[in-house]
């Protein structure tokens, strides 16, 4: 019995440690970056955005885009790939990317009551 009481204590204490660790590269990315994204077809011009990281969640920090603050939301990964979500008023955009330690870019597509744009976007830190 001594040794099933030992044996639940080490899996909980273990099962607690693997809990509360965060992944080694979850915080690389972690940080306040400059965004800007470039309209390469379309009407939605070249729009700055301010973007932080925290812990693989991706959130806007400032920006507007036709009068509607940004909404800017999504993920990125350990290996640094990404997925966003643009929200402006009723203009939605999605995106993709890849980010490193210093710097991120990718693609991205948009609707609006203008129609369709679409572009790339970098950021920095």
């Amino acid at each position: 019995m001594l040794v099933h009481r030992k044996c639940a204590i080490a899996l909980a204490t273990l099962s607690a440690f693997i809990v509360c660790v965060a992944p080694a590269s979850a915080g690389k990315f972690d940080g306040s970056w400059s965004m800007t994204a470039v309209t390469t077809r379309g009407h939605c011009g070249v729009i700055p955005i301010g973007m932080g990281v925290k812990g693989g969640r991706i959130y806007s920090t400032g920006g507007s885009f036709a009068f509607y603050a940004i909404s800017l939301g999504g993920r990125v990964s350990g290996s640094g790939g990404a997925s966003l979500k643009a929200v402006a008023g009723p203009r939605i955009a999605h995106g993709t990317g890849r980010f490193t330690p210093t710097s991120a870019r990718g693609t991205w597509k948009g609707r609006g009551p203008s129609g369709l744009c679409s572009g790339y976007w970098t950021a920095t830190r």
